[in-house]
């Protein structure tokens, strides 16, 4: 029973101090990332009718919100995995920099998710983005939304593909440099993440329910000064 349990926990495969501070590096980054973005969907995954949310009322991003959640999920299991077989690994100059190698191309990850996030198209003060026709609309008129996020989107793609390259080939930079590199992208990507879809959960939403006078034939009698409440519709 002793020889069995010594096999299942024999020594893993040492690496370099590089490697071995982007392999703990990135573990808790994926945590600390998972713990963020679980944070901020729980808000609207435990909310109630009636409760407001950072993006409104209770129930508005339930569907974005509960894949939120489980990206998250996976996120804190691969860095409880990542970070028990890390923390097992010894110091070996001459092991494998597998790890430095992933640390870069996890950051390309990074930016390329926040340059799909960026919105591409915008509209001025006054008007709102039509999500079907992608038209820029008010009550008096409608145009095309110009796509001012475009180039916004390729400068944050090829800022990834920059950083990644300089992890890569830059094989001699400090490994307190290379970690601050790495945690800063994390942090910006699940902070953007958040903003783009859950919400900030210290940023809440205030909203109000408009009541607007009718005249409609079957609902009120003309010239009553009663008014409708859109809530009574649901």
């Amino acid at each position: 029973m002793t020889q069995a349990s010594v096999k299942r926990r024999r020594k893993l495969p040492g690496e370099p101090l590089r490697a071995k501070a982007a392999h703990l590096t990135l573990a808790g980054c994926f945590i600390g990332s998972g713990l963020f973005l679980m944070w901020c969907s729980w808000d609207h995954i435990n909310c109630v009718a009636g409760e407001s949310t950072a993006t409104g009322p209770c129930g508005v991003g339930i569907h974005g919100s509960a894949a939120v959640f489980g990206v998250s999920v996976i996120l804190l299991l691969a860095g409880a995995i990542a970070l028990y077989r890390g923390l097992r690994r010894p110091v070996d100059p001459q092991g494998s920099g597998g790890w430095r190698i992933g640390q870069a191309f996890a950051v390309m990850g990074c930016m390329a998710i926040v340059a799909l996030l960026i919105p591409r198209q915008s509209c001025p003060e006054g008007t709102h983005l039509s999500p079907v026709f992608r038209f820029c609309v008010s009550a008096t008129r409608s145009f095309d939304a110009p796509s001012t996020g475009l180039a916004w989107r390729w400068a944050a793609f090829g800022l990834g593909i920059v950083l990644g390259v300089v992890l890569l080939r830059w094989r001699s930079m400090p490994w307190q440099l290379a970690t601050a590199l790495v945690v800063v992208v994390f942090a910006v990507t699940s902070v953007y993440t958040a903003t783009r879809s859950t919400g900030l959960p210290w940023e809440r939403l205030q909203y109000t329910v408009e009541m607007v006078p009718t005249d409609l034939p079957g609902w009120l009698p003309s010239g009553s000064g009663q008014v409708f409440d859109p809530r009574g519709t649901r």
